[in-house]
């Protein structure tokens, strides 16, 4: 029943959210400005307030942050691999591999590591090693995909990491944590009023994402790629979430963290691929195929990882 209560929330209200786009009550448009002001403003505000009200203990959080990334370099490999076993079209191999090994973390991971905590003692802490990680893997997560997606284009040069850092300086939700973490070591604590400002807008932050992935992805997708769709996918929540359990188990994680760092690692592909495919001239409906096969899927992957860790 805890895993059916942790997961029905946020697979309902993405289920929500595609049902208002197919009855037309939200438009495409809608759906986008959505999408924006939830990429923008809700998360950087969800993610400020809770940094800079959040107990640091970056020793606990240190092995999940590991694990999570032992999972990323294992997804990577494994892509790879695959991509070149099934002769995928250098073109398109960099919008496989990133659909292959990067994590919707904020949309819905974390939404899941909350809601499957609010019944443990320990909910506060996990919340806090949950954002730490964050901190950590998202601007990872970015940097690997730029790479990725410029290497598929033979497009890896000098100003590589000129790109790299544009990316980085202009994605929300790394300058809503690094700004944090600066007013957290500098100031210490938001004025009450500020606090609870950032507070309420980050309230409505994670349903209104869930709301948008799911419009976004009522709208289906329009690759016939169907096959290296479902190849990405099952790499993304099934391989790796098992590597990152056999490492959780090496490096001896408590439960708490290695409900974390799984939950992280068996999260479908981030709808942000596709936007980076686009960018970065990938397979945007690959991307999107990828996105929509990864949610489906990791409904089974996501009911697993908490019932290993329940």
């Amino acid at each position: 029943m805890n895993i059916l209560n942790t997961l029905a929330p946020v697979f309902l209200i993405v289920a929500f959210g595609a049902l208002l786009k197919k009855l037309r009550f939200i438009s495409s448009q809608e759906v986008g400005g959505l999408n924006r002001l939830v990429y923008w403003i809700g998360l950087p505000c969800l993610l400020f307030y809770e940094i800079t009200t959040a107990t640091y203990d970056f020793h606990a959080a240190g092995k999940p942050i590991l694990v999570v990334l032992i999972g990323l370099i294992a997804s990577l490999a494994v892509s790879y691999f695959v991509a070149r076993l099934l002769k995928i079209p250098p073109e398109i191999e960099g919008t496989f591999v990133q659909g292959a090994f990067r994590g919707n973390l904020m949309y819905i991971g974390l939404p899941i590591v909350l809601y499957g905590s609010l019944d443990s003692p320990s909910s506060a802490v996990i919340k806090d090693i949950a954002l730490l990680v964050l901190a950590v893997t998202v601007p990872v997560y970015n940097i690997v995909a730029v790479i990725v997606l410029l290497a598929s284009q033979h497009r890896i040069d000098r100003r590589l990491p000129a790109k790299i850092f544009a990316q980085l300086v202009t994605n929300p939700i790394v300058i809503a944590t690094v700004a944090a973490i600066l007013f957290s070591a500098v100031f210490g604590k938001l004025p009450v009023s500020i606090e609870r400002t950032f507070e309420a807008i980050g309230d409505i932050a994670l349903p209104l994402a869930l709301l948008g992935i799911g419009g976004t992805l009522s709208e289906g997708s329009v690759a016939q790629k169907r096959f290296q769709a479902f190849t990405a996918s099952l790499i993304k929540v099934f391989i790796t979430p098992a590597v990152g359990l056999l490492f959780a188990m090496i490096l001896f994680l408590s439960a708490d963290q290695k409900l974390i760092a799984l939950i992280y690692l068996a999260c479908p592909a981030a709808t942000v691929t596709y936007v980076f495919a686009e960018q970065l001239e990938g397979d945007a409906s690959l991307a999107a195929e990828i996105v929509l096969i990864s949610t489906i899927l990791s409904i089974a992957s996501l009911a697993a990882v908490l019932a290993v860790c329940g």
